[in-house]
């Protein structure tokens, strides 16, 4: 396998029109992808079942999921010819979507065939940033032990089990950007990629560059829509900027953008939410994901969780900017928290695993414990096994109510 070289020309291919390439989508034409992408459900269950009435169930069950993870809001993302029904959803049409939906099968069929939806990869634990909450706080900067080829090597594994999503992180992982490109061009057909920045360094040559081979989208973290609040989070002078100027090379490029924000108790209002809300629509976003602060890593032994107010509004703005009609043409709003203490944890081998830049497993991004090392050669009984334990940092929760009704109470 030969690394990929600069590409001095790949900058140019690409308009500069940011709504050219990536706009959300309402209305009929909205209606329609949906009807045709809830038909691909019950084809290739058609294909895999054999039996009609059992193909009709689980689709069914399948396509029923989205109301389970908050995902059959009015509107869905377009880059080019695909549809996308949210961020930790391959698009449609793909070979990435169609493996997304037999991982589905599987759960809703209860097969003993293990598969696993996602992997999020913390592919280096460089970084020059000092950001308040970061994750990896006790490893930054360490020495990388994991190769271009390890990265690939481990990738093809969890490939076999039948992943369609992978999301690299850090650490910051574009200071490792000829390796992303170098998994890009060898790993099987049928993922779709996401790489996590804080947005400092890239470029347009850059960006034009994971288009170029295969990247799906670019997610910057942004953790406020005032420059000084983002900048002093982030601990660099000038980020706020930088980032902005990163997310318009990936729209111009014809990448995805989705912008993450760590939303804080002193950040939560909202007037704070709608500036931050407008700012990612003006940049040209398809996504945004909240994530609440943990107390591990910088955060450690500090009470960062969000207080129940705080859970409740950005809650109420999740469902406002998602379902809301006059919210239509912003980004599609993504809570992973919330879908947490609502349904349980989709981590822990259920849907998606957490690798570490040493190349062991976890639970999720926030359980620090290692468990086994992704090359290990029973991946799929560790797997198994992790999924029966389960994770203890997760409170598993009873459904919420309905999405309308609380939609309703706080209007």
């Amino acid at each position: 396998m030969k690394k990929p070289g600069v590409n001095k020309n790949a900058s140019n291919k690409f308009s500069s029109n940011k709504t050219k390439n990536n706009k959300i989508v309402a209305g009929l034409e909205y209606r329609l992808a949906s009807l045709l992408i809830g038909m691909n459900v019950v084809w290739l269950a058609l294909l895999r079942y054999k039996n009609p009435w059992r193909a009709f169930h689980l689709a069914a069950k399948v396509i029923n999921t989205r109301d389970q993870f908050k995902t059959t809001h009015p509107k869905i993302a377009k880059r080019a010819n695909k549809y996308y029904m949210n961020l930790h959803t391959p698009g449609w049409p793909s070979k990435a979507f169609n493996r997304g939906i037999h991982h589905s099968f599987n759960l809703v069929s209860q097969s003993p065939d293990i598969s696993l939806f996602s992997v999020v990869f913390a592919i280096t634990n460089k970084c020059g940033f000092q950001c308040e909450h970061c994750v990896e706080w006790e490893n930054l900067n360490r020495k990388d032990s994991l190769s271009a080829y390890d990265l690939v090597t481990i990738i093809r594994r969890f490939h076999h089990m039948g992943i369609s999503q992978v999301h690299l992180s850090g650490g910051e992982p574009l200071n490792r950007l000829d390796d992303i490109l170098f998994i890009l061009d060898s790993v099987p057909e049928g993922i779709d990629f996401w790489v996590f920045t804080n947005g400092y360094n890239l470029s347009a040559e850059k960006a034009a560059r994971l288009k170029e081979h295969g990247m799906t989208g670019v997610i910057i973290s942004l953790d406020h829509h005032e420059q000084e609040r983002h900048d002093q989070f982030r601990g660099i002078r000038g980020s706020y900027q930088r980032a902005l100027q990163s997310a318009q090379h990936v729209v111009d490029s014809g990448l995805l953008l989705a912008f993450s924000c760590c939303a804080t108790n002193e950040f939560i209002s909202m007037n704070n939410l709608e500036s931050y809300a407008s700012v990612c629509r003006e940049a040209g976003a398809s996504f945004i994901q909240f994530l609440e602060p943990e107390a591990v890593g910088h955060y450690r032994q500090k009470n960062v969780a969000l207080n129940k107010k705080n859970k409740e509004l950005l809650e109420h703005f999740f469902y406002r900017l998602n379902f809301d009609a006059s919210y239509s043409g912003y980004p599609i709003a993504s809570y992973p928290a919330m879908i947490k203490r609502h349904n349980g944890c989709p981590a822990s081998g259920l849907h998606f695993v957490y690798i570490d830049a040493d190349g062991f497993v976890h639970a999720c991004p926030f359980n620090k414990k290692k468990l086994f090392p992704a090359s290990s050669t029973i991946l799929e009984k560790n797997i198994r096994s992790l999924r029966e334990t389960g994770c203890s940092m997760i409170e598993f929760t009873s459904k919420s109510k309905d999405s309308a009704k609380t939609l309703q109470l706080h209007r």
